[in-house]
């Protein structure tokens, strides 16, 4: 009878127009009929919060990945282009401030780590939801536990994956290092051919992370932060960058700034090695051509940190349902085949928990020529840290190499 009752207001609650759509609660949802929240959902729109810095990604997400959810549930998907994901963050702040708890503008935000620490410490999310997602069980467990050390408690569904790789042209350099410790030795025999991005930039930052694990021992250890674990291994990590701080392009003094800049040091020939989240960022610039095709990538043997991107919901959104379905949607197997496929992504699920024939579709996705292999990646990703990590060490960067 209970489960009657629920499937009753969630039908009603879909004829009473827009103004409605934020009637599902989060306790409703723990016990309703997901077939009735794609029914209350079709015929709706979603506006969507998205990072719009890439013009490849701006066309798949108003073109193919709008006409799928269109087709398949017929909602409509309306991109809000943000150029910072902090300022969909700053608005949630100040909506919520000013007391506007219904009718957001936003109804799915694409987001990870300290943005969505932001939101969820704040109670600017909706939820929890995720595990009542029916594709969110492809994903692995570890992947839906935490974010950035931040645990999800069901607050945003995992999406996308990134994994860091160093990127390298094979008519410079004939022999990469591939460890921490090699990496050393290599910098110090090279003058001048090595650089990292200044944190706080991502990407230079993960630099930092790499070599605080490398002193940690296991990246394991780094799940939940410890101050005397940090204390050992980030006394080693200062020591280490400032060993070849001397070394480094234009002698440590300066660090490229972004990663546009890293790319032009490595185009120019004045640095041998970039370095990105995104497994297939050189063979997109091959292909672009701005990069030379004989570049490549690695990965440290003893791994490289990767993480997930995240779908949440705020805590206003206009249209609930229709943001449930739609997030659902994009973790179908196929949309994400289609999504890495459009935009040579990593693929995000693990290969072992798919059929023999959606493992055999994973492997033919098109590969660039600087791209790994899925089950390399797979098999060389480290957990992200948690965030306090980063935190710590980008202060005694500042602090103790930048400007010690």
């Amino acid at each position: 009878m209970r489960r009657l009752i629920l499937l009753a207001s969630l039908l009603l609650a879909g004829c009473g127009g827009a103004a409605n759509k934020s009637s599902l609660t989060p306790g409703l949802l723990a016990t309703a009929d997901w077939g009735a929240i794609e029914k209350q959902a079709r015929g709706t729109a979603v506006s969507f919060a998205m990072w719009a810095g890439d013009e490849d990604r701006n066309r798949y997400f108003q073109g193919p990945a709008a006409h799928s959810l269109r087709e398949s549930h017929d909602i409509s998907l309306e991109i809000r282009p943000l150029g910072d994901t902090a300022d969909v963050v700053n608005k949630l702040l100040n909506e919520k401030a000013a007391g506007k708890t219904t009718n957001g503008s936003v109804d799915v935000i694409w987001i990870n780590g300290e943005n969505f620490r932001t939101l969820k410490q704040g109670a600017l999310l909706w939820g929890p939801f995720a595990e009542r997602l029916p594709n969110v069980r492809q994903y692995d467990p570890e992947a839906r536990q935490k974010d950035f050390g931040m645990e999800i408690d069901g607050y945003e569904a995992p999406w996308q994956r990134a994994q860091f790789v160093m990127a390298y042209d094979t008519s410079r350099v004939k022999e990469p290092p591939r460890s921490i410790e090699r990496l050393r030795a290599w910098v110090r025999q090279h003058p001048g051919r090595f650089t990292y991005l200044a944190p706080p930039d991502f990407v230079g930052s993960a630099f930092l992370r790499h070599v605080l694990i490398h002193f940690g021992g296991d990246a394991r250890r780094f799940a939940v932060f410890d101050e005397e674990l940090y204390r050992r291994a980030s006394a080693a990590t200062i020591a280490y960058l400032n060993e070849i701080k001397p070394f480094l392009w234009r002698k440590g003094e300066t660090y490229p700034a972004t990663t546009r800049e890293q790319d032009r040091l490595f185009v120019n020939n004045e640095i041998d090695f970039a370095m990105s989240f995104g497994a297939s960022f050189a063979s997109v610039r091959i292909a672009r051509g701005e990069y030379p095709a004989t570049t490549r990538t690695l990965l440290f043997d003893e791994g490289t940190i990767g993480n997930y991107n995240f779908l949440a919901i705020p805590f206003n959104a206009a249209n609930v349902p229709g943001a449930l379905v739609a997030i659902n949607h994009f973790l179908n197997f196929e949309q994400l085949l289609e999504l890495s496929r459009s935009l040579s992504g990593t693929f995000p699920l693990r290969l072992a928990t798919l059929s023999p024939q959606q493992r055999a579709a994973v492997r033919a996705l098109p590969r660039g020529p600087a791209t790994l292999p899925a089950e390399e990646l797979e098999a060389h990703f480290l957990p992200e840290p948690d965030a306090r990590y980063l935190l710590a060490l980008e202060k005694d960067w500042r602090e103790k190499v930048l400007r010690p």
